[in-house]
């Protein structure tokens, strides 16, 4: 009894091998690239500035090209930090 069950594992594999195809480098090559492309895509997301607060950096970039004064760049970035912090005007 002892000869037959040692044998079934082999046998498992063997059945699931057969026409000399063995998917087993498969089963870490997809995970792998997985997880590269997932590093890679945040990443390259974080540098362009994707995790960075929208509202503000566009109001920075239209102060920096100068189509809105000091004062409303101000009284627009209160608002957004009243906003961002939950407390509505």
């Amino acid at each position: 009894m002892t000869s037959h069950l040692s044998t079934v594992p082999t046998n498992l594999l063997a059945d699931h091998c057969q026409y000399g195809w063995h998917p087993w480098p498969f089963f870490w090559i997809f995970p792998l690239l997985f997880w590269i492309v997932v590093i890679v895509g945040l990443v390259r997301l974080a540098r362009r500035g994707g995790f960075r607060d929208s509202g503000i950096g566009t109001l920075r970039s239209s102060f920096a090209r100068g189509e809105i004064s000091e004062d409303d760049y101000l009284s627009r970035l209160e608002v957004l930090r009243r906003t961002r912090r939950g407390t509505r005007p």
